[in-house]
């Protein structure tokens, strides 16, 4: 049996010789490292809020200090007064045009046709 050699070539085409891709790296430890920066930024934030340690107790806020006299100066003043309103210049102001105020017609039925 007779065999032919032929010279080793590599593959050609239109898009040019044949590459096999390389291997992807794992990505496994880049998201270990990821989830365990989140639960470390998580822990820290957890006990930099409550500032007391890992305590699940609500914080307890004083009572507002008692009212000082121009404290309660300022809630006693009356009410406001609608007394200007019943005066002869308010009575003597016209109403010009109707009342509701309706819109018409605005623009065009179709803004994209040309005139």
């Amino acid at each position: 049996m007779i065999t032919i050699q032929t010279p080793q070539t590599p593959p050609s085409g239109t898009f040019g010789a044949f590459r096999p891709r390389p291997a992807k790296k794992s990505q496994l430890p880049v998201l270990i490292i990821a989830a365990a920066v989140l639960v470390a930024a998580g822990a820290a934030y957890f006990v930099w809020f409550y500032q007391g340690g890992l305590s699940l107790e609500k914080p307890v806020f004083q009572p507002a200090p008692p009212l000082q006299a121009i404290d309660q100066k300022i809630i006693g003043l009356p009410r406001l007064s609608f007394e200007g309103l019943d005066g002869d210049f308010y009575k003597s102001l016209k109403l010009h045009g109707l009342s509701p105020v309706t819109a018409g017609s605005l623009g065009r039925d179709n803004p994209f046709i040309p005139y």
